[in-house]
């Protein structure tokens, strides 16, 4: 009996060391996020063309909206949805990032869409332009809030390009990253850019540095005025041959139906 309770105490004490040693699994739900997709391939996709500045290659791609009407503002600061969902479930035929939006999951200025007003603009010397689409399906980029009612706006910035000539600018903390920008062309056409280092599609020119790799194509796609979206991790631009996705949650999306 006592070596029979001696083996059972020596029993309990490895089965209880085995417990302690095992891993515990635990079931954790699921948070939807972004995943990242290098797609962009090095040789260059049609509607793009390499620009050198400064010793680097950037790679600028684009795509052209003449039919202003197929345009829409989709908010997306507490949704978080990503820009594949969007092409994926037939949504956008194309979609990019919008604007900047604050830590609280707000925009940083003016947010129009379909006629309401989701937040007033806000006086900013870096988010300095605002893309409107008036009830004509006219766009502009113009350097203060619209009047009146309109169909879709944006406060967004700085502004790159104004009347054809390109902007100097002075940006504090400037780095390497990814740029989505939109502009308008002469003919009043909406085109959306995005500029990236073929290497590495994360990776891309310095803010200060955009306005002049635009000034190279400005004389090609008659460009009028352009200006900054967000970039960086939180841009995303998608087309049919090229794949841009996000890092981080983007504010808000440009989708084309």
């Amino acid at each position: 009996m006592r070596f029979f309770l001696a083996g059972f105490i020596l029993l309990g004490i490895v089965v209880t060391f085995v417990i302690l040693r095992t891993p515990v699994s635990t079931t954790t739900k699921p948070t939807a996020s972004p995943t990242p997709a290098l797609s962009a391939s090095r040789s260059p996709p049609s509607q793009s063309l390499d620009i050198n500045k400064n010793g680097r290659t950037y790679r600028v791609a684009w795509f052209e909206i003449s039919d202003v009407s197929a345009l829409s503002l989709i908010p997306n600061f507490t949704q978080k949805r990503t820009a594949r969902s969007l092409v994926d479930n037939k949504e956008c035929a194309e979609v990019t990032s919008g604007g900047f939006y604050t830590k609280d999951n707000q925009p940083t200025g003016l947010f129009i869409n379909e006629g309401k007003t989701l937040r007033g603009s806000i006086p900013n010397t870096l988010f300095n332009g605002f893309f409107v689409v008036d009830q004509n399906n006219t766009a502009s980029i113009t350097s203060s809030p619209p009047e009146g009612t309109v169909g879709l706006a944006l406060q967004t910035g700085p502004v790159l390009i104004r009347g054809g000539k390109m902007l100097t600018l002075a940006i504090r903390d400037d780095e390497f990253a990814r740029r989505v920008v939109v502009g308008i062309t002469q003919k009043e056409a909406v085109i959306f850019l995005a500029i990236y280092d073929p290497e590495n599609s994360w990776s891309g020119p310095k803010l200060a540095d955009t306005p002049d790799i635009l000034s190279k194509i400005i004389a090609r796609l008659q460009l009028k005025d352009v200006l900054n979206l967000d970039g960086g991790s939180a841009s995303a631009f998608i087309r049919e041959d090229l794949s841009l996705e996000e890092l981080t949650s983007v504010g808000g999306f440009f989708c084309i139906r």
